[in-house]
């Protein structure tokens, strides 16, 4: 008796809300948070509960999200122009194939329940389907039994309105659903606050404080625990980072910047001397928590995506030592004389920026 798991992502398989602007360009399943995607800890989860074969179903190609897959030896990814079709099509190969129940999830619900007990659960109440739920109500989280799925409407827009008899399981572990840019902020203060038994990874270099595999932190750089800082990222000198903050891979936080209670997104470069507060980052684009606004940023010495450097084949550090006055470009002179040693707090919040 083979068990499945289909976990389905890309455009449609998300019912993310709406927020001023095009603040995201790819579904929520994607971004990585402390290190990894929600999409890989899901499947993860699947391999670790020893499901014989996992199925990624996406309406898009996407060759980074299947390079991520290929440590996993029963991980398949499928393209499917119709969602709802590739699902009964793959139940049915189950079917077919001797797999008798799958799972079935979309790739932004997070849930930390025991996968066989749901199973088991399951298969003893003898239905067509389980659902998953918790406290906030009903989960994209389903047991299917794949001869008796297969030819219903399981279209991930209409699982809720799904006709056929089944039965409900109780979460009462950690879930996200992760369907709202917030989401990933909460999710990643959760991680910090060991409210997930997902640790983060890279090297714990402070207690609450890791730093992951090729980040570059100055040393007269500031992290406050506890706060996590991505492969690939660079941490300037006399920056700050904490209160839950999470600097995801191949980011740059530059000189004197402020980074608290924030995400800053894969591939985010961030300016000299600003304040980022309570917000998600994702290239030159900032969402405002506490105002529910997102911000898009043209000027690119105050954020843009990593890499983007007005005037190619310039030196990138030049770049990074650039402060605005009046709208001209002026290096950066050295700390010493911006500031003497004992006024460094005051002539600090001179410069900074809020955004």
């Amino acid at each position: 008796m083979g068990l499945g798991a289909i976990v389905v992502v890309g455009p449609g398989a998300e019912n993310a809300s709406v927020l001023p602007g095009s603040f995201l360009a790819r579904p929520l399943a994607y971004f990585e948070v402390l290190g990894r995607s929600t999409v890989e800890r899901v499947i993860e989860r699947f391999v670790r509960a020893d499901v014989d074969i996992v199925t990624v179903l996406h309406a898009k190609a996407d060759s980074g999200l299947k390079a991520s897959f290929t440590a996993f030896e029963n991980v398949e990814f499928q393209l499917a122009n119709d969602i709802a079709a590739g699902m009964r099509q793959k139940l049915k190969e189950y079917s077919e194939n001797g797999i008798d129940h799958s799972f079935l999830v979309l790739g932004n619900v997070y849930a930390e329940t025991d996968l066989l007990d749901l199973y088991y659960f399951h298969r003893e109440a003898r239905q067509a389907a389980t659902r998953a739920m918790d406290r906030e109500g009903v989960l994209d989280l389903w047991v299917l039994d794949c001869a008796k799925a297969k030819d219903q409407r399981i279209d991930p827009q209409h699982l809720r309105e799904w006709k056929t008899s089944h039965t409900s399981y109780f979460i009462r572990e950690y879930v996200n659903r992760l369907t709202d840019p917030r989401d990933l902020r909460r999710f990643a203060s959760d991680l910090l606050r060991g409210r997930c038994s997902a640790p983060p990874p890279g090297r714990e270099v402070k207690r609450g404080i890791w730093i992951d595999e090729g980040a570059e932190v100055h040393r007269r750089a500031r992290l406050v625990a506890p706060a996590y800082i991505g492969r690939g990222s660079e941490i300037m000198e006399d920056t700050l980072v904490t209160r839950f903050s999470n600097i995801e891979k191949d980011c740059c936080v530059n000189y004197g910047t402020v980074i608290e209670d924030s995400s800053i997104l894969q591939g985010t470069e961030i300016g000299i001397c600003l304040d980022v507060c309570h917000a998600v980052a994702n290239g030159n684009k900032l969402l405002k928590l506490d105002r529910n606004v997102v911000i898009e940023i043209t000027d690119t010495n105050v954020m843009r995506p990593n890499g983007q450097v007005a005037g190619q084949g310039k030196d990138r550090k030049w770049a990074r030592n650039v402060l605005m006055f009046g709208g001209r470009k002026q290096r950066q002179p050295p700390i010493s004389d911006l500031q003497p040693a004992d006024s460094a707090p005051k002539q600090r919040g001179l410069l900074a920026n809020f955004i």
